[in-house]
C-alpha cells in the first residue's frame, strides 16, 4: 500500500461509464473502490463530477486565521475605507 493512503489515507477518483459511477483510490492501491449504478448516465455523470471535487479547490477563501492575517486585516481595511470611515 503506498505511504500516502497509509498516511492520509485512500483518495478516490470518481468515473461514470454509461449509468454506473465508479471509483477507486487515485494512489494506485488498489483499494478503496467500488461502483453505484444509476437510472440514466446523464445522472451518474453528474454525480461522478460532483463526488470528484477536491477539497482544496477553495483553499484561498477557506485559509487559516494565523495564515492569512495579514491578508484579512487588509481586506478588512480596505472594506472599511470603502465605507467612508
Amino acid at each position: 500500500m503506498p505511504l500516502g493512503c497509509l498516511t492520509f489515507g485512500h483518495r478516490p477518483a470518481f468515473r461514470a461509464e454509461g449509468r454506473t459511477m465508479r471509483w477507486e483510490c487515485e494512489r494506485g492501491c488498489g483499494e478503496g473502490g467500488g461502483e453505484k449504478t444509476y437510472s440514466t448516465a446523464e445522472e451518474a455523470e453528474r454525480f461522478a463530477a460532483a463526488f470528484d471535487r477536491r477539497g482544496d479547490a477553495g483553499l484561498g477563501r477557506n485559509a487559516p486565521l494565523l495564515g492569512m492575517f495579514p491578508l484579512r486585516i487588509w481586506r478588512w481595511l480596505r472594506r472599511r475605507g470603502g465605507r467612508g470611515g
